[in-house]
């Protein structure tokens, strides 16, 4: 028996909805701290490595990008672009994490299944 909206409020309850049911996507692999290039080849490789063990989902936390230049991060721009592009022989679909605030920081990939037995 789970905690009702009735007895949280709202906004607790819709926090504590998308945490349990993001808990659920495991592994995740984090960027912060890593510029373009190491980014996209870790991505690669966690993807790549993700896909071969044929794990469904996995998550990516790239950051707001609030300590960058300008305060908006590059790699929030650039790993939607690799997903759909470099990415799409392991990936079938991907969004955004919203948070309760509209921002973003991660990135659900959904991979496909693999083609060897």
């Amino acid at each position: 028996m789970g905690i009702t909206f009735a007895a949280m409020g709202l906004k607790k309850f819709l926090k504590k909805l998308w945490r349990e049911s993001a808990a659920d996507i495991k592994p995740t692999l984090d960027l912060h701290g890593l510029s373009v290039k190491e980014a996209l080849r870790e991505t690669r490789d966690f993807v790549e490595a993700s896909y071969r063990a044929e794990i469904p989902a996995v998550r990516i936390i790239y950051g707001k990008g609030l300590g960058s230049p300008g305060g908006k991060g590059i790699l929030r721009e650039v790993l939607p672009s690799w997903c759909a592009q470099e990415g799409k022989a392991w990936i079938e679909g991907f969004q955004r994490e919203v948070d309760l605030r509209g921002g973003d920081g991660s990135l659900i990939l959904f991979l496909k299944k693999p083609l060897f037995p």
